[in-house]
């Protein structure tokens, strides 16, 4: 299985020099990029920034709840954090009927 990522120019610049070749970089509509992701079938992994997360978050969320490979791991980009959301948790709190804390 193979790590791939879907960021903007800046995020890619970054993830090239750690070593990663399988970039898709999204210029505009991500959905065609996340698209074209999602139907390869050696992907383990896909690193995904927030912002863009955020732009094609019905089509992830659908996904998260239909698949568990590849996982979806989300990163800031060079503007740093925007709101979380915990989709684990969610799924968990669904699943089991509680909202499970993890105690300080």
């Amino acid at each position: 299985m193979k790590l791939s990522a879907l960021v903007d120019k800046d995020t890619a610049i970054g993830l090239r020099l750690s070593g990663l070749k399988d970039i898709y970089i999204s210029e505009g509509d991500s959905s065609n990029k996340w698209e074209e992701i999602i139907k390869r079938d050696d992907i383990g992994i896909i690193i995904i920034t927030e912002k863009i997360a955020d732009e094609i978050k019905n089509k992830l969320y659908n996904f998260r709840i239909k698949k568990t490979i590849p996982i979806i791991v989300e990163i800031p980009d060079k503007h740093g954090r925007i709101s979380h959301i915990d989709y684990i948790s969610n799924l968990i709190k669904k699943a089991v009927g509680i909202e499970i804390i993890k105690d300080k």
